[in-house]
């Protein structure tokens, strides 16, 4: 059987009015998003209502209970596992505790937890665990409770300690779980075969019987605890390895650690190899325990580890998470919480759910706008660089390096510089761009809330960069309807939570050149770019140079229009590639004393616009929502004839 819903209602951030309710999968489940979103939340609930394995001490206290935004803490919180897809083997033993559906065999774990108000101004918690879908079964104890204990992983584990011997150390309660551990090889009989107990007590014999060990021991004995000892209590020491005590205590003494690289001796390994060490030795006993659910609980795997073993980790617990009924590996059941770009992007996204503003977004096709070839599209090209936009508050989403550098200095220059307000850009390289936004677009439900900025290129040459394009229709050339028809298909996927920043003339960089108050700085740019070179004296020349020639556009009477296509000539030509354009304007525009007012007044209204949508606070349904272009409406798009 798998968890198949998590329900949770009036436990910390999950108001009573709008609980959690997550469907997960039998296999892997990824919970990602921002920091205070949620996700620990949902660990937690999990490990109070089925408990864990270990020595987490587990019980809920004051701060469990929700708060409103009156600041008052609701009196009770309730939580719910269900569990489906019982084998016949779970439904005869656990059967009392089951609830029958539509002739379904269904398990709900419920706890309830009451808090009261003590007669000293403290809280009492009253807390219950039953079966039933609203708590109404059994209690859940004995076998079924300790059936159904998960294991967990807590982020920043002390994975060496953990590994360590010693006294109910988490490898003794590991290795005392696994079958070859088991009751087979505790004590044997006589003749029989001979046991890991049997084995260890004749090496004990053997070490005791050493020569030198003897010598200790008898030395310790006559020399100090003989005249130590009244006549009628003597004190008499042994010394050996210790293998007469229990099973447990044999456990005890046991260590995992990591060999040398020659395979020979202990050496001390970093953080991350002991991290997976441990992980190793924990999924080791999900998949081969018989009498437990093989349920994996890890909060924020990559602790301590590089990209690289981060993907190497995930291919292994995806594989445990898909094994099939036929495959000598049991299956096991993941929720992980991650903050890392590295594991979203290496994992499938219909395995991940995103919490953003304590809520669910399941990101499987039953939910999102992507389609079949969407998925497709994204398992190749969503990278770490990309998978950001699982994290971010806001997104902005791109064509090119230009924007990706350049949007943050104009961001800074608005007084709304986008690391403050958790803005991340996605560059989708001209691959995808609405592919992207539709990630974060719902077919059923609320709308998630992060806006979505998209800012592509318009694409349509003016009239005065005809000698430029060459056979390239400019806007004067192309029909209204054709202007209309890529107007109308830059803007397919509006809607919540996305928005389309179309460029108002061109592209990026040739709008901005087309502004009065920037293109001589555009200018100087576009002419730094086309040079490369750092040295001082030389990129001196090169301002002074261009300083001169925007002024002789000047005053030769040029529009803003025929300088545009003149500064941008280098630009369009690949004399001055688009990114080292935006890094050498993004230097100079802070550079320069204007303030976020002068500023706004100077940029390209679509640009303000832009970064405006995603540094405020976001409505859902707010304009220009409102006038959505309906997608069956629309054509694949038709590219403009030379589009660059």
């Amino acid at each position: 059987m798998f968890i198949s819903e998590i329900f949770a209602q009036g436990f910390r951030c999950f108001e009573p009015g709008s609980p959690l309710q997550l469907k997960l999968t039998p296999g892997l489940n990824i919970l990602v998003g921002p920091n205070d979103a949620g996700k620990s939340a949902i660990i937690d609930a999990v490990r109070y209502t089925l408990w864990t394995r270990g020595d987490d001490y587990l019980r809920p206290d004051e701060l469990d209970f929700h708060v409103d935004a009156t600041g008052a803490r609701t009196s009770e919180f309730t939580i719910t596992c269900t569990f489906d897809a019982l084998t016949a083997d779970e439904e005869s033993r656990f059967l009392e505790w089951c609830t029958n559906e539509k002739g379904i065999l269904r398990l709900h774990i419920c706890i309830r937890s009451a808090r009261r108000l003590s007669p000293g101004g403290g809280s009492i918690i009253a807390t219950q665990h039953r079966a039933g879908k609203d708590g109404e079964g059994l209690p859940v104890d004995g076998e079924l409770r300790e059936y159904l204990k998960a294991t967990y992983l807590k982020p920043l584990r002390d994975a060496e300690r953990e590994l360590r011997a010693g006294r109910r150390s988490r490898l003794s309660r590991i290795l005392g779980a696994m079958p070859e551990m088991g009751p087979e090889s505790k004590p044997g009989v006589i003749g029989g075969k001979a046991t890991l107990l049997d084995t260890l007590k004749a090496a004990d014999k053997d070490v005791s019987d050493n020569t030198a060990v003897r010598g200790i021991a008898s030395s310790v004995n006559t020399a100090f605890l003989d005249k130590l000892s009244f006549s009628d209590d003597p004190l008499v020491a042994t010394l050996d390895l210790g293998a007469h005590g229990s099973f447990d205590q044999v456990l005890e003494r046991f260590e995992l650690y990591l060999n040398a690289k020659s395979g020979e001796g202990r050496v001390q390994r970093g953080l991350g190899y002991n991290n997976l060490l441990f992980m190793a030795a924990e999924l080791l006993l999900l998949q081969s325990h018989p009498d437990q659910v093989p349920f994996l609980l890890i909060e924020e795997p990559e602790a301590h580890l590089h990209p690289q073993h981060q993907t190497l980790f995930m291919e292994v617990l995806a594989a445990r998470a898909a094994a099939g009924s036929g495959d000598a590996q049991k299956r096991v059941q993941v929720l992980l919480t991650t903050h890392s770009p590295q594991l979203a992007a290496g994992a499938d996204l219909e395995t991940m759910t995103m919490m953003v503003g304590h809520q669910a977004f399941p990101l499987a096709a039953t939910y999102t706008r992507l389609d079949n070839s969407d998925y497709e599209f994204l398992r190749r090209f969503l990278d770490a660089t990309k998978a950001n936009l699982f994290f971010a508050r806001a997104l902005i989403v791109v064509e090119g390096d230009g924007e990706n550098l350049l949007l943050p200095a104009l961001a800074e220059k608005l007084g709304r510089p986008l690391s403050r307000h958790g803005v991340s850009i996605v560059n989708v390289g001209h691959r995808g761009l609405f592919r992207y936004s539709r990630i974060l677009q719902r077919k059923v439900g609320p709308a998630v809330g992060i806006p979505v900025a998209l800012i592509p290129d318009r694409d349509i040459p003016p009239k005065e960069a005809k000698a430029l394009v060459g056979k390239r229709m400019t806007e004067d050339e192309l029909d209204a309807e054709v202007i209309e028809a890529r107007m109308k298909t830059l803007r397919r996927d509006v809607g919540d939570p996305v928005d389309a920043f179309i460029a108002d003339c061109w592209t990026l960089e040739f709008d901005l050149a087309l502004q009065p108050l920037l293109a001589e700085s555009v200018h100087q740019a576009v002419q730094l770019a086309k040079s490369s070179t750092r040295k001082p004296e030389r990129r001196k020349k090169i301002i002074e140079a261009a300083k001169k020639e925007y002024q002789q556009w000047k005053h030769d009477g040029l529009t803003n229009l025929e300088i545009a296509v003149k500064i941008y000539d280098p630009v369009f030509n690949s004399n001055a590639s688009k990114a080292e354009v935006a890094e050498e304007l993004a230097a100079i525009l802070r550079a320069r004393p204007d303030t976020p007012a002068d500023m706004r007044d100077r940029l390209p209204p679509y640009l303000v616009r832009a970064i405006d949508f995603v540094t405020q606070p976001y409505e859902a349904g707010k304009p220009p929502f409102g006038n959505d272009v309906e997608e069956d409406d629309v054509a694949e798009p038709a590219p403009v004839e030379g589009a660059q």
